[in-house]
């Protein structure tokens, strides 16, 4: 952990590892975390809010108009990013901060370490669990009554996910306009300005994919699969069709009378030039495609359905 934030954090005996610690400070559960990409480090405190007074949190802090400071939500509480320019600069930042946050928390009644974030019940002794929010070291403590209803809504919305429709052919739709509008873009870069980009291949997965979820397609391997053939076929097709319409004004220049398909294969056979320009931008587009493919996926267990929290 950062020496100015343990520094920041002395008085309140915090517990670290690695970029995480955790804590109490004035009775409010703390979690903290050190993320070097981001402008500072993330407090988290633990407590029951109803929505409208984590809006009012928000509000409040926002008010206050201090540099750096990005203040948020979660489901166990509010969250604050203290950000400054340099790390003794924190130190000094962080005091001001916590003042107005735990000045904001106790105007609006909010519950302490005594409370259960998750239901807002008063802890009973020895009936109490700590969860890890997903992928992180950050810990909260809930009644096991809670840890019970957390997990019951996550199977519940599996259980959802799981007996919803596939709805392929809708789905497939919403894929076939975002493959079509792609290998328009194609077509255009490449006969009108012979310009082949990626810009094609995006435009047919993104939008594809968001239209078939739009559709009501289920978010799966086979959405993913359905959306890389189709447009591998369109944005391919789109290719072929510009070297087509290339090929038919070569033809046309040299004075002889192939069209179509004849010209495009007179071409191949007796330009090397065409035929080089035909294979890279084949290749490169196959590419193009192949990779934002790839990323989709990515991007797709990046959204996959919640797991159980566990203790």
């Amino acid at each position: 952990m950062n020496k100015h934030i343990v520094n920041s954090l002395t008085e309140y005996n915090f517990t670290y590892d690695k970029n995480y610690g955790y804590g109490f400070i004035n009775g409010y559960e703390v979690n903290v975390f050190n993320n070097v990409m981001a402008a500072g480090p993330l407090f988290l405190f633990s407590t029951f809010l109803s929505q409208s007074k984590k809006n009012d949190f928000l509000l409040k802090m926002n008010s206050f108009k201090i540099p750096l400071v990005q203040v948020g939500a979660f489901d166990f509480g509010v969250t604050i990013l203290i950000g400054s320019m340099t790390g003794r600069s924190f130190e000094k930042k962080f005091t001001t901060v916590l003042s107005k946050i735990l000045e904001t928390l106790e105007s609006l009644d909010a519950p302490k370490k005594d409370v259960c974030p998750q239901s807002g019940n008063v802890f009973d002794e020895n009936a109490d669990e700590f969860i890890f929010l997903p992928n992180t070291k950050i810990k909260i403590r809930v009644s096991n009554e809670g840890f019970t209803a957390i997990n019951s809504t996550i199977e519940k919305i599996n259980e959802d996910y799981r007996n919803a429709p596939n709805n392929y052919l809708r789905g497939f739709f919403g894929i076939l306009i975002g493959a079509l509008s792609g290998s328009v873009v194609a077509f255009v870069l490449g006969y009108f300005l012979n310009y082949i980009t990626s810009l094609a291949p995006i435009i047919s997965i993104i939008f594809g994919l968001f239209l078939c979820k739009q559709f009501g397609g289920k978010q799966n391997i086979v959405m993913i699969i359905i959306s890389f053939v189709t447009t591998v076929i369109f944005i391919l097709g789109a290719l072929l069709f510009t070297y087509i319409f290339v090929a038919n004004d070569l033809v046309a220049e040299a004075g002889y009378a192939y069209k179509g398909f004849n010209a495009f294969y007179y071409c191949l056979e007796n330009s090397p030039e065409f035929k080089k320009a035909f294979v890279s931008d084949l290749m490169m587009s196959g590419l193009f495609t192949l990779l934002i493919e790839v990323l989709c996926i990515f991007m797709f267990k990046a959204i996959k359905i919640p797991k159980n929290l566990k203790k």
